[in-house]
């Protein structure tokens, strides 16, 4: 979702919100993920991609038709990600068609690819935020989780380039490092703070581990030792760089005996959804590399497809019954994948207060009678 306290400020577009919860057609498009492709060229540890995997792209010239769409949708913001965005010979062109289109524009990327005509062909359109990764604030951590010789100082050099760019084009593009956090690395957290901002980044991201694999979360001990010992040095790093202070930044785990616990299993939101829904399919959706269409992407590969823009417009998709269909049942019957998604639990937060009997009367309709969400699988 995106810019949802500016939402809550216009009536003119919370209320179509409400009647929308209630069952009406969806009217506002806020923001869109656009997963460029599934190529990648590294080996993350905690990651499907990188492994030789290459399926069907969107083609670019369909790509650029579905952009205009989502703008004429109203969307206000774009995020392209991969795989690794940068291994799409087209990645400049679709930042340039989105900027034109008047959204906002970010993008995840590794960085490793990035050369100075790259950077210099980027940074000639408005980017808002640039995110790439550093999973240590060394090569040897860093590698053993991108498992890529070399791409810790790829990364960094890239870094660099970009920032000498935004600095001589008076952008004020950000540059935000993503740290997955893992039982390998999470002690690097505030070495890694100080190696950013001198590096040009303007924020450090904590992202506990989404993963199954149990050998890579961080166990009760170990977010305890982190709450204890890391996290005061944290909020210092942080206010000495001049980064954001919020206490998610500070301890993405929680610090509750319960928050712990949920962390521990992977259940980053902390409970929030078991009795409460997510609004992201009202205002967002995820488009992945073929077109295929789905809520958010927390949901994608693990349901069926609500839509696909290889055959059908944005605003097919957005408005039509598939996506309809899910939005009802997410009143009540939410994917095991929610509970592990702690991206927009603030927003939600602010929503549901908002919208008040709205969301009430949605959950009260809904309720026992709503189906299960079509699962495709839980991995």
């Amino acid at each position: 979702m995106y810019d949802v306290p500016a939402l809550l400020d216009e009536p003119v577009l919370l209320d179509p919100l409400a009647a929308s919860v209630r069952g009406a057609a969806p009217r506002y498009l806020r923001s869109v993920k656009i997963k460029l492709t599934a190529r990648c060229n590294l080996r993350c540890v905690m990651c499907r991609y990188g492994r030789g995997w290459s399926p069907a792209e969107l083609d670019g010239a369909r790509m650029l038709m579905a952009l205009d769409e989502l703008a004429a949708l109203g969307c206000r913001k774009v995020h392209f990600s991969g795989g690794e965005v940068l291994v799409r010979r087209d990645f400049e062109s679709l930042v340039g068609r989105a900027a034109a289109a008047g959204m906002k524009v970010t993008f995840t990327s590794n960085l490793t690819l990035l050369d100075k005509p790259r950077a210099k062909a980027l940074m000639r359109h408005k980017i808002s935020s640039i995110s790439t990764s550093l999973d240590g604030a060394s090569a040897r951590v860093h590698e053993a989780v991108r498992r890529i010789p070399g791409s810790f100082r790829r990364t960094l050099r890239a870094m660099r380039l970009l920032a000498r760019e935004r600095a001589r084009r008076g952008r004020r593009t950000r540059i935000r490092v993503n740290f997955v956090m893992m039982r390998a690395n999470f002690r690097d957290y505030p070495a890694l703070i100080e190696l950013a901002a001198e590096h040009g980044a303007t924020d450090v991201v904590p992202m506990p581990v989404d993963t199954k694999q149990d050998e890579l979360r961080l166990s009760k001990r170990l977010i305890r030792e982190y709450n204890e010992e890391l996290a005061p040095r944290v909020r210092a790093r942080r206010e000495a760089a001049g980064m954001p202070v919020d206490e998610a930044l500070i301890y993405p785990f929680g610090r509750a005996s319960a928050a712990i616990r949920e962390s521990a299993d992977g259940r980053y939101a902390g409970g929030y959804y078991r009795d409460r829904p997510c609004y992201a399919p009202y205002l967002h959706m995820f488009v992945a590399w073929d077109g295929k269409v789905y809520l958010c992407c927390m949901t994608n590969g693990r349901i069926e497809p609500l839509g696909d823009l290889a055959r059908q417009s944005a605003r097919e998709v957005f408005t039509g019954a598939a996506f309809q269909q899910v939005r009802r049942d997410m009143m009540r019957a939410r994917l095991p994948a929610c509970h592990a998604c702690d991206m927009y639990t603030a927003e939600n937060k602010l929503l549901h207060a908002a919208l008040g009997e709205a969301a009430k009367d949605a959950i009260s309709v809904e309720g026992a009678g709503a189906r299960r969400l079509p699962i495709v699988s839980a991995g």
